[in-house]
């Protein structure tokens, strides 16, 4: 059978045959039981050339490893026989004078017994071409769209004005292979059109043709005529349709063949599979159309899913994207397609499977999640009764996901939101999702902005333990679990506390949060214990009351930051990991502890309780007088000089008890006028004698 079929001038014309390997083939096949000439003819005439074809048909969505899906292929149910009447009726032009065109030809039909590819076909007297197109593809299982896309490619049959009793006689070019004469059993219109759907039934088997095998990548020729060296290229076999029109025509268009649409190419062009996609995309629409279950009519911007033989509208944009994510792109189709389906409901992400009455709702990742209750049905903006019934492959196309739950976000934004008794809770940042997304299970539902608008909004959601600053503030906010939260002083102190991460948020999120009257400081008050910050963690703190003040802040604050496992007692020390000087906290002061034995007198027989601040804590901190150690000299601003002895000054009182004391020249700590109120007075060394 012909690239345009024409067994006509192209028989007749003697050109040369395929190759050696296909004529091979052939004999091998004409061996084969009811598989005769199955090998087919590429036409090369001018005249095969020249068949109009549409124009309009954009090329570069030719795909040679898929020019027509098998779901197309082999719908029988596409038309009727008033159907395939009514489009011969229209395409056909005014029939010469003294010829028989298709949409009027009649003829005496004979039986054919069923077999394993076609249901048989009962003889009539005076039936019509569509009569025997339909009976055909009843029998066949062969959509009736391609039988006559092929009776067009072959014969021009379908748009010819002066049918000859030949083309009639070789109507689909079956049973005439390049290697041999035609096959006198399928003479005359019913055996070809019925003998052609019957083949590319035996096709699909792939029993007896495997040469291009759907699965696999073949070389395809681009021309039948081996000395003009035109070669070929490797194409990868999509489907069993595909194959069959390779096995009928055997060969691909090339560059030149696509790029000139309907006219002539190069010297290496073939047009019989070009010209079967170009028409059957320009009377029927997409050949890949039922893949998806989505169709647009030609000329017309409404979009349709195709589900349980009735048409959805499919009315927003959104919706259209989420179907599309799992059924495949749109495809434009025959508006009469469109046109006699009946109409349903508005098809949207809200879909049912009626296998099991499980209600979904539908995400742009391809998933479906189970809607548990009419509660959330109507919480995320759907009517209850408004789902449209899926099919069991449309259902099964998307894959399984977590049940829908609190967490949503609105078409086209980024915020994420979790529901909470009947409003909206804007997940901020990162740090609010990290906490969030467990509780989530990592899905979030994609519903209509529309419905997202409606819900009330609440209070924002940011993480706890996280520090916060609004956008054109500069107040600082360490937040609690709750809706608490405790002012910062400096990033130092909430470092050494347990808070290190830090976000800007926009302008009013930490609208209607509690803010405590009492900042963040070193010692905290909270959840009934006193707690002291400690290198990353606070510490609770046992025994009496501490020697520096405590701050009383929100216990969800305290829940926000990390304890540490170690409890600890006063008096504190602290100490910069980075430095070497240890402070005694004494009130709201820091006081340098000079030495280790006055160190060991002061923690005495407790454990020493060392606490790690750094710098920048420090450095909000007073000084206080040090803690001296033994034997230092000291003066606070006068001539009164005192030595430590024993962790209390004594008074000096001459210069020879100086000198006997130092051991000769002595240095003399300076501190403030009055700084001696801060240390124990004891009594007075006697004067030297």
């Amino acid at each position: 059978m012909g690239q345009n079929g024409r067994v006509s001038s192209s028989f007749r014309s003697g050109r040369a045959a395929v190759t050696a390997a296909l004529t091979l083939f052939a004999v091998v096949l004409a061996l084969i039981p009811g598989v005769a000439n199955a090998v087919d003819r590429e036409s090369e005439t001018t005249a095969s050339r020249a068949i109009a074809v549409p124009a309009a048909v954009d090329m570069s969505t030719f795909n040679p490893g898929n020019i027509i899906s098998d779901a197309v292929f082999f719908d029988k149910t596409t038309m009727s026989e008033s159907d395939v009447q009514a489009f011969l009726d229209s395409r056909g032009g005014t029939c010469r004078p003294g010829h028989t065109c298709l949409r009027d030809y009649r003829m005496s039909t004979v039986s054919k017994s069923a077999d394993s590819y076609c249901s048989g076909y009962s003889g009539a007297a005076n039936e019509s071409a569509a009569r025997i197109i339909a009976k055909v593809a009843a029998s066949c299982g062969i959509n009736p769209q391609v039988l006559l896309v092929t009776l067009q490619k072959e014969q021009a049959l379908v748009l010819a004005t002066a049918p000859s009793s030949g083309h009639y006689k070789f109507a689909m070019g079956q049973g005439c292979p390049d290697t041999a004469a035609c096959d006198s059993r399928y003479y005359g219109f019913q055996n070809q059109v019925y003998g052609a759907a019957r083949q590319f039934q035996i096709y699909a088997e792939g029993r007896y043709f495997t040469w291009y095998a759907p699965g696999r990548t073949w070389n395809i020729l681009y021309h039948p005529d081996g000395s003009r060296g035109c070669g070929s290229s490797a194409v990868y076999i999509a489907n069993k349709a595909t194959a069959g029109l390779y096995y009928y025509t055997p060969y691909q268009p090339n560059r030149a063949a696509l790029a000139a649409g309907s006219g002539e190419g190069d010297r290496c062009s073939s047009y019989g599979n070009r010209n079967f996609f170009r028409f059957f995309s320009d009377w029927f629409g997409s050949t890949q159309s039922p893949t998806s279950a989505l169709v647009r009519g030609a000329g017309r911007a409404e979009v349709y899913l195709v589900s349980a033989g009735q048409k959805h509208h499919v009315q927003s944009g959104a919706d259209l994207a989420i179907l599309e994510s799992a059924l495949g792109g749109f495809v434009t189709v025959s508006t009469g397609y469109i046109d006699i389906l009946p109409t349903g409901k508005p098809a949207s992400r809200y879909a049912h499977d009626p296998r099991t009455g499980t209600l979904y709702l539908l995400q742009p990742n391809g998933t479906r999640h189970w809607l548990r209750s009419e509660a959330l049905i109507s919480r995320y903006g759907f009517v209850f009764s408004s789902y449209v019934d899926l099919d069991a492959r449309q259902v099964d196309a998307f894959r399984t996901g977590e049940p829908v739950a609190d967490y949503f976000r609105s078409d086209g934004g980024p915020e994420y939101y979790r529901w909470e008794n009947g409003k909206k809770r804007h997940i901020v940042n990162d740090v609010a999702w990290s906490q969030e997304s467990s509780r989530a299970g990592g899905f979030v539902a994609a519903i209509p902005a529309a419905a997202a608008a409606r819900i009330p909004k609440g209070m924002a959601l940011v993480a706890a333990g996280t520090l916060v600053r609004e956008d054109g503030s500069d107040a600082v906010y360490l937040t609690g679990t709750g809706t608490s939260l405790s002012h910062v002083p400096s990033f130092a102190l909430a470092g050494d506390a347990g808070a290190s991460v830090y976000r800007i948020v926009p302008k009013g999120t930490l609208a209607g949060f509690t803010r405590a009257s009492s900042p963040l400081a070193p010692v905290l008050r909270c959840l009934g214990n006193v707690y002291v910050i400690d290198g990353g963690a606070i510490a609770r703190v046992t025994g009496a009351a501490p020697a520096a003040p405590a701050a009383t802040v929100p216990d969800t604050v305290c829940r926000a930051l990390p304890v540490s496992s170690r409890t600890v007692a006063a008096p504190f020390f602290v100490k910069d990991p980075g430095a070497d000087p240890i402070y005694l906290v004494d009130k709201n002061t820091l006081r340098h502890v000079q030495s280790v034995e006055r160190l060991r007198e002061l923690v005495g027989s407790k454990p020493l309780s060392q606490l790690s601040w750094s710098a920048g804590t420090l450095s909000m901190m007073k000084r206080g007088v040090p803690v001296l150690a033994d034997g230092t000299f000291v003066a606070f601003g006068g001539e009164k000089i005192y030595v430590v002895q024993g962790a209390a000054l004594r008074h000096v009182p001459d210069v020879r008890t100086l000198i006997r004391l130092a051991g000769g020249s002595p240095t003399v700590v300076q501190l403030p006028r009055g700084a001696e109120s801060s240390y124990e007075m004891g009594t007075p060394l006697p004067a030297a004698e």
